[in-house]
């Protein structure tokens, strides 16, 4: 049961930071620049993905043992 939570954890955390990482690369890429809002929200998406892939490939290895 453990192994699963953390693979939906991992998962739900990439898509979530996905999320947060799409819109402010949009806006850079269209507007030239980022305000300090977009900056803030890159950072916490960059985070909430990586922290995600890091709970998703525990879950994977958690079951191989």
């Amino acid at each position: 049961m453990k192994r699963i939570l953390l693979l939906v954890a991992g998962v739900a955390g990439l898509l979530i930071g996905l999320g947060f990482i799409m819109p402010a690369v949009a806006l850079w890429r269209h507007e030239g620049s980022m305000p300090g809002s977009s900056v803030a929200l890159l950072a916490l998406g960059i985070g909430l993905s990586m922290t995600g892939v890091g709970a998703a490939l525990r879950g994977i290895a958690q079951g191989r043992s």
